[in-house]
């Protein structure tokens, strides 16, 4: 026990715990009532739920290049800032509780898809709450544009690199190329650059990973950069911007007071974009990259950037980006899919290829380049015996957090995760072959207990080896015979890709083996045809 934890602190964990069990609660009166699927569906509607803003009230001084896709930024920005597992709660919280109303700040055309879906909305506080946040939003947006001033100000007089370059955004020094025995890392940076439709003739790369050690791969320089944005540097830049700034800051007051609450909600993203518009355009990167852990929200600034001739790319670092197939109709779209509208794709086949023009039109500017590689640890793949096979799963997460996902179909649960493994395991044992057991991620303590017991007993036996599960897993599956997925993880693509058996096993057979998320790759389902595919793939002749 803590002997420093004070009175007020035991009070707000018993405010979140009481919290966290009425969520809880709403979870289960949700699913008890079949009304489980109608939080996906508000997420669903709200992703292309247009806002009704007459377009003559979006400002060219906030929007600027963006100004077309006006609309469409600000819901992005909604579906990022406000949606997702933060509304999930909310409506948790509301179905946790008899009459319970939903108490959540969002716009008013929200406020209407969530009624319509069966919740009530107490709708003053819900107004409240709105104003309130659109108010922080503004202060964030000045805070944005002081924090690019005083940067900007220690920036004078110091020269931007010139050279030709490349920004990967949001990379950790996991994406960075490691150091190994044998020169090979599978991360983003050396993909990129073994990559045919790479930029051509670039010096340099700039990324967002402070902690990392490689200052280069070969004659390319490897350049962390705080922000998308190089500064200001002169005083011509910086007084242009600050003129921009003023004139900025009163009109989205004065918007927001008119109930136009647009400009303010967008005032820090605008704040980017101006800086992208005022740099000198030799200081641009010739190539902007963003992937797939953020798809809803292409930021303003990228649409200056792009009038002045640099690629906007978005690529696909998983394969596991599709729901699950749950009846004979097209599987509906995960939130947030539809709203986007990057200006390329890079995806790994011809399924993804499908799901992206799905999602988006059939006009979208979509690349097949096969598996992208985005990580890789710092350790070394232990030596592994012959005979043995890869098992790649997705650890389930506790419950207190996987309900607030509110997923009408849960896959990843304790008593699958087990399964999965432990018929895997004696299968393996069963033909002499050893299992090479790589988590997606280390995730601790957030991972659920049973599932954390389970591997316990996996560890005693002498068939079982566990592997970090910050290597890559294409380095493990280079060195295994044989590659078992959960479904419809990524690594069943890369197994194939590699000419390795590769299979997706489904213990208990509860899905469709004709899911276009499995993307051709084969669905074994249950113990029997488990023990048929080892026999026939690895069993001793």
């Amino acid at each position: 026990m803590n002997l420093f934890v004070g009175p007020f602190d035991m009070f707000v964990r018993r405010i979140l715990r009481g919290r966290m069990r009425r969520i809880m609660r709403g979870y289960r009166n949700l699913k008890k009532s079949g009304r489980l699927g109608s939080i996906s569906a508000i997420q669903r509607e709200l992703t292309t739920c247009n806002l009704n803003i007459d377009e003559r009230f979006f400002s060219p001084r906030f929007f600027a290049a963006g100004l077309d896709s006006a609309e469409l930024i600000i819901r992005q920005y909604l579906l990022v800032r406000i949606c997702g597992v933060n509304l999930n709660r909310a409506l948790l919280l509301a179905a946790g509780k008899s009459n319970g109303k939903v108490v959540f700040p969002m716009p008013y055309q929200w406020i209407k898809v969530v009624e319509k879906n069966g919740f009530e909305v107490n709708r003053l506080a819900s107004k409240v709450m709105w104003a309130g946040y659109v108010s922080a939003a503004y202060f964030y947006g000045l805070f944005t544009i002081s924090k690019v001033l005083v940067n900007s100000g220690g920036a004078q007089g110091h020269k931007f690199s010139a050279k030709p370059y490349v920004y990967f955004h949001a990379l950790v020094p996991s994406n960075i190329p490691r150091l190994s025995s044998d020169g090979v890392s599978y991360d983003i940076l050396s993909w990129y650059l073994q990559w045919q439709g790479k930029q051509p003739n670039i010096e340099a790369i700039h990324h967002t990973a402070r902690n990392a050690d490689r200052k280069s791969i070969g004659d390319i320089d490897l350049v962390v950069q705080t922000g998308p944005l190089p500064m200001l540097s002169s005083l011509r830049e910086f007084v242009s911007y600050l003129g921009w700034a003023l004139k900025a800051l009163s009109s989205a007051a004065f918007d927001a007071l008119r109930a136009r609450w647009w400009h303010a909600f967008i005032l820090n993203q605008a704040a980017l974009a101006a800086q992208a518009r005022i740099v000198p355009s030799d200081y641009i990167a010739r190539e902007y990259l963003f992937h797939n852990s953020g798809w809803i929200y292409r930021p303003l600034w990228t649409y200056e950037v792009e009038r002045i001739g640099s690629v906007v790319s978005f690529y696909f670092y998983s394969a596991n980006c599709e729901g699950f197939k749950l009846s004979e109709e097209s599987t509906p779209l995960s939130y947030g899919y539809a709203a986007m509208n990057w200006p390329r794709y890079l995806v790994w086949d011809e399924g993804q290829k499908n799901f992206v023009r799905r999602a988006v039109g059939v006009d979208a500017r979509v690349e097949v380049v096969g598996s992208i590689w985005f990580s890789d640890g710092a350790v070394e793949l232990p030596r592994l015996p012959p005979r043995t096979v890869a098992v790649l799963d997705v650890q389930p997460v506790r419950a207190s957090f996987s309900q607030t996902i509110a997923s009408d179909f849960a896959y990843y649960t304790p008593r699958i995760a087990n399964q999965f493994l432990q018929d895997i395991l004696d299968g393996l044992s069963h033909i002499d072959c050893r299992m090479a057991h790589k988590r997606k991620r280390e995730i601790g303590r957030m991972s659920h207990p049973h599932y954390r017991l389970a591997l316990k007993r996996l560890e005693r036996s002498m068939n079982y080896i566990a592997i970090d599960p910050s290597l890559s897993a294409t380095s493990l599956i280079q060195k295994c015979d044989a590659v078992i997925s959960m479904p419809f993880t990524s690594t069943a693509l890369l197994g194939r890709e590699a000419g390795k058996p590769s299979i997706y096993y489904d213990p208990f057979g509860e899905l469709q083996k004709d899911d276009p998320a499995a993307h051709g790759v084969l669905v074994v389902q249950g113990r029997y045809e488990l023990a048929c595919w080892l026999d026939s793939s690895l069993a001793s002749e």
